[in-house]
């Protein structure tokens, strides 16, 4: 079989067809991929904040119990709100 100017036109093309489709999905994949290590973080970065936010609540209540009258009670009582208005989203 010979070889003409249009069989290897034409085999190039298939050939970069291909490697354009794995280019496509390759990229595809890693997307989700990243996409989904972006949603792990972002629940462990929640799960954090909450442990963060209990502490300082402790905190805050702790500092109350003890007398402190000025700033703590408006810091404890934003605090509370904050965390209720968020549980209510």
């Amino acid at each position: 079989m010979t070889w003409n100017a249009t069989d290897i036109i034409s085999l190039a093309a298939v050939v970069g067809a291909a490697v354009a489709l794995i280019n496509y999905t390759n990229r595809a994949f890693l997307w989700l991929h990243k996409t989904t290590q972006q949603a792990e973080d972002l629940k462990a970065v929640k799960e954090e904040q909450r442990i963060l936010c209990i502490g300082l609540s402790a905190c805050l209540d702790g500092l109350v119990q003890l007398g402190a009258n000025h700033e703590v009670p408006k810091a404890k009582k934003a605090l509370d709100d904050y965390i209720t208005s968020q549980a209510h989203k």
